[in-house]
C-alpha cells in the first residue's frame, strides 16, 4: 500500500483534504479574535515547507492559510505527515487567484503584509496592531510582483550573516513569532497595568 514511501509501520487510508472557501475562513478568523492573523502562501512548491509552515502557524496561534490552486503544492500525504497534525486544528482555503483572495480580505479590514528580502522596512519596525495577512513567497523567487502590488507593505527579516536568505517555512516562522511577540507584549503591558490598580 505504501508504494515504496517510508510508512513507519502504520499506513491508513483517507478522504483527500477538504479545503475551506475564503469567505468561511475569514469568518471562522473574524469570530475567533478582534486580532486575526492569516498566512497567505505565494507559490511555494515545496510540500516540505508547506507541512512546516503549518505547524508552525497552527502552533503560534493563527486562523488559517490561503494557498494558490496553481503552481502551488497542496495538502498532499508529505504535507499532513510534516505539519504532524497541524492540518487537522488549522483551515486552509484554496483559491483560483491569490491576488483577488487578498483584495477580498483588504474589503474586510485586513492589512496585508508581504514578506521580502529586499524590502526597506525590517519587521521589527511595524506595529501590527489590527487584522493581519502575512504573505510568504515561493522559494527562490519570492513574492510575485502582481502580490507584491497587493500588499499594503512589504517588509524583511533583517540578517547580519553571510548568508542571503532564509528558507520559507524558517522566515514564516520567524515573522509569524514577531506578530505574535507585539500581541503577546501588549497583553502583559495591560495585565501589568490592571495589577498595579
Amino acid at each position: 500500500m505504501a508504494q515504496g514511501h517510508n510508512h513507519q509501520g502504520i499506513i491508513a487510508q483517507a478522504a483527500p483534504y477538504d479545503y475551506w472557501e475564503l469567505g468561511a475562513l475569514i469568518t471562522r478568523a473574524q469570530q475567533a479574535t478582534t486580532r486575526p492573523v492569516l498566512l497567505a502562501a505565494d507559490g511555494i512548491t515545496d510540500p516540505h515547507n508547506l507541512g512546516a509552515i503549518i505547524r508552525t502557524a497552527e502552533a503560534l496561534g493563527a486562523q488559517g492559510l490561503i494557498i494558490p490552486q496553481r503552481r502551488a503544492a497542496g495538502v498532499t500525504s508529505t504535507v499532513a505527515k510534516v505539519a504532524t497534525g497541524a492540518i487537522e486544528h488549522l483551515p486552509i482555503a484554496r483559491v483560483v487567484n491569490l491576488r483577488q483572495a487578498l483584495e477580498t480580505l483588504k474589503a474586510e479590514n485586513f492589512w496585508i503584509y508581504g514578506l521580502a528580502a529586499e524590502a526597506n522596512h525590517s519587521i521589527h519596525t511595524v506595529e501590527f496592531s489590527g487584522a493581519t495577512v502575512l504573505v510568504v513567497g515561493a522559494e527562490g523567487n519570492g513574492l510575485s510582483l502582481l502580490v507584491q502590488q497587493s500588499c499594503d507593505e512589504v517588509v524583511s527579516i533583517p540578517l547580519a550573516g553571510k548568508t542571503a536568505s532564509l528558507n520559507a517555512s524558517v522566515a514564516t516562522g520567524m515573522a509569524l513569532y514577531e506578530i505574535y511577540r507585539q500581541q503577546w507584549a501588549g497583553r502583559l503591558t495591560l495585565n501589568s497595568l490592571q495589577k498595579a490598580k
